[in-house]
């Protein structure tokens, strides 16, 4: 179950970012949005060591949402609340299943 929720989590911000890239705008942000944070929480968590979980999740999500704010500022997002709004929603996203992935792995070894 907490495997099946960890691929659920991770592959959440992808499904967004692809609904808005297949839309009728063809809008790419939000997927190099996701992109960004996934990358950025997985260095995170993976560098970090496993008893020091909490503050692993904590630090990654906060580190994603800057850097999923910023990608979406390059690519020319105006709007400040929707762009911190969708950034820690991808990025809560992403930290979620990367330490729920973390903890599924050691569970089965």
């Amino acid at each position: 179950m907490r495997r099946t929720l960890a691929i659920l989590f991770t592959v959440a911000p992808f499904v967004a970012g692809a609904v808005a890239a297949l839309s009728a705008r063809h809008d790419l942000r939000m997927l190099c949005m996701a992109i960004a944070a996934t990358v950025v929480v997985r260095l995170v968590v993976a560098a970090t060591p496993e008893r020091r979980a909490g503050v692993s999740a904590s630090v990654a999500f906060g580190l994603a949402t800057v850097v999923a704010v910023a990608v979406a500022v390059a690519f020319g997002a105006r709007a400040p609340a929707g762009i911190v709004a969708v950034g820690v929603v991808l990025a809560g996203s992403a930290a979620v299943g990367a330490v729920l992935s973390r903890h599924a792995r050691t569970a089965v070894t």
